[in-house]
Order: structure tokens, then C-alpha cells, then sequence
């Protein structure tokens, strides 16, 4: 009935999960789109228990994670490191707050690791960078 397009379908879950970490990552590291820039991130953490270096560990692996998702290149390196940022942000963050998202709970981040086990199991999908390099 309806014909299936499955690098496509990778192609969007990177496209999408690359595009919320790079623009999440560009707010703590940047400060763009309203966000508190690397300074502020890390006063931030520090109010949730999460360690000075592992505070800018986690912004830069979700900033350049982001790109990599997004760009198609390194996308397992990507998905690793996003998943790490999210395995943190579950453990400091939403862990004490049980699932459902409206109490603060671990239901979007734990989605987010999904999709980026998805990318590691099923490869970038079409339109990759990486592919045009590997020319």
C-alpha cells in the first residue's frame, strides 16, 4: 500500500535530532536563541549537583553532536555523545520526577536517546556529508 522509504526515514530522524541539539547546544554555548551562554549554563549546573567540567563536557558534546548529526559526518561519534548528555540529564535532572514530561520526568530525554541508538544502529540515511567525502 505504501511503498517504504527507509533511508529517508533516517535521513529525517538525524536531520530532526541534530537540529534540537545543535540549537539547544548553540543556547548554552553561544547564548543564541535566548540562551545563557556557556557562563550561565554552568551556574546552572552547579545548582543541580553537575561537576564544573562535566557541565562544559555536556554543553559541547550536545553543540557539536548536534552538527555531526546534522551534517551526516562522524554520525555515530554524534549519537554517542548526545546520548551521553542525555544519559546525564536523566541521572541530574529528570530521574527524581518519574516519566511523564509535564512533572519534569525523563520521557522526552529518554526519547532522544532512542532516536540517537537509531541513528548508531541504522546508519546517517541518505544525503549524508560523509558520503560525498568518502569520494
Amino acid at each position: 500500500m505504501f511503498k517504504k522509504y527507509p533511508e529517508v526515514g533516517l535521513l529525517l530522524v538525524r536531520l530532526t535530532l541534530g537540529s534540537i541539539f545543535f540549537l539547544h547546544g548553540a543556547q548554552k554555548v553561544l547564548g543564541l536563541f535566548g540562551g545563557p551562554g556557556l557562563d550561565g549554563f554552568v551556574q546552572w549546573a552547579a545548582t543541580v549537583n553537575i561537576p564544573e567540567w562535566l557541565a562544559y563536557l555536556g554543553a559541547f558534546s550536545e553543540f557539536i553532536g548536534g552538527i555531526l548529526l546534522f551534517l551526516g559526518i562522524f554520525v555515530e561519534l554524534g549519537a554517542l555523545a548526545v546520548i551521553g548528555v542525555m544519559l546525564g540529564a536523566i541521572y541530574f535532572v529528570h530521574l527524581g520526577h518519574g516519566y511523564f514530561i509535564q512533572n519534569a520526568g525523563f520521557e522526552y530525554p529518554l526519547n532522544l536517546i532512542l532516536f540517537a541508538v537509531a541513528i548508531v544502529i541504522g546508519g546517517p540515511g541518505t544525503f549524508a556529508l560523509w558520503d560525498c567525502c568518502k569520494k
